[in-house]
């Protein structure tokens, strides 16, 4: 991989560019460059949750992408659904997606839709002006018992993290399956999430297939490790 095709970087519910801190450099000192794109809502942006959707943060990623057909896209978690819904709706864009521990959308549904009435009912109930506030330290430690976020690494987080739109849950990311047509497609899991963030065998999806020994949040926990994986997949 050469420099002149960026490696973007997007992460899951709450983050922001911020997120990638400990990764990017290491990609940087190796050649390569790294793009963080700012999501509405997201890292310092001021636009109100209440505004914005999964459509608007498919388009803040579709800006980033215009004139780097060549891309790599990286997306970790609920990106996934972003990643899927650029990839769908301007199919030559990128020319990579690498998916990190990330939820799989299925077409037609939304977050909500999958996760089913009980969790809909539950992070409604969370919701403060449009909006669901990331985990408190034991909601973490409840949900990601092996998560291996470090108290220091915690505090850092709660610096930058952000409340995850509501409307990024109620809307559809596909209208047909994810597959590797039009970018070549693949899937690093974290051993250390249980369950899973995704069912996926790569074997029956045709993508390329990684692990890592890290809980959800490798970018944070396990920079060289992640930053590596990209590397090699993106190689």
């Amino acid at each position: 991989m050469t420099a002149n095709r960026p490696i973007v970087l997007i992460g899951g519910a709450g983050l922001g560019p911020w997120a990638w801190e400990r990764v990017a450099p290491i990609l940087n000192d190796h050649g390569l460059r790294t793009m963080t794109p700012q999501l509405r809502t997201t890292g310092d942006d001021a636009t109100p949750a209440a505004a914005v959707g999964l459509d608007d943060w498919v388009e803040d990623v579709s800006g980033a992408l215009t004139g780097h057909p060549d891309a790599t896209l990286v997306a970790h978690s609920f990106a996934g659904y972003v990643a899927a819904a650029v990839l769908e709706r301007r199919p030559h864009s990128i020319r990579q997606l690498v998916l990190i521990d990330a939820v799989l959308p299925q077409p037609g549904k939304s977050w909500f839709d999958v996760m089913g009435s009980g969790v809909t009912a539950f992070m409604t109930s969370l919701a403060h002006e449009g909006s669901v506030p990331w985990f408190s330290r034991e909601q973490l430690d409840q949900l990601y018992p092996d998560n291996s976020i470090s108290d220091a690494d915690f505090a850092w987080m709660q610096q930058h993290l952000t409340a995850q739109p509501i409307g990024t849950y109620t809307q559809p990311a596909i209208n047909k399956p994810l597959n590797a047509t039009d970018a070549s497609v693949a899937y690093v899991r974290c051993l250390r999430t249980s369950p899973p963030a995704a069912d996926v065998s790569a074997e029956q999806l045709g993508w390329r297939y990684r692990t890592l020994d890290a809980g959800h949040w490798p970018m944070i926990t396990n920079p060289a490790e992640t930053a590596h994986v990209i590397m090699d997949l993106a190689a």
